[in-house]
């Protein structure tokens, strides 16, 4: 059985697999968003009985301390990303790591 692929959706899958590896902060963020998930089932700075989100200092999270796809814990991880590059410091393979809570 063979399978036949155009140009063009050859071209699309090249570009994104490159796009992919241009950006290795945005393959980070994606990797700490899939170890978070493993871990928890709502975000580890949602806390339930305030309904307050730790990142945004204390204001009220709109999303219900679900966390996937979250503007504000995606911002987070970049800016840790962003922090823990420009130290020099190797990378967190696991949300749990303390680099992430501590770096």
């Amino acid at each position: 059985m063979s399978y036949k692929v155009s140009e063009e959706e050859l071209k699309k899958a090249l570009d994104l697999e490159a796009k992919a590896k241009k950006d290795p902060k945005k393959r980070w963020v994606e990797r700490m968003m899939r170890s978070a998930k493993q871990y928890h089932k709502i975000c580890p700075y949602y806390d339930k009985k305030t309904v307050v989100c730790f990142l945004r200092l204390g204001e009220k999270c709109d999303r219900d301390g679900r966390f996937e796809a979250c503007p504000v814990f995606i911002a987070f991880l970049e800016r840790k990303y962003d922090e823990i590059t420009k130290a020099g410091k190797p990378l967190p393979v696991d949300f749990l790591d303390p680099l992430i809570t501590y770096g």
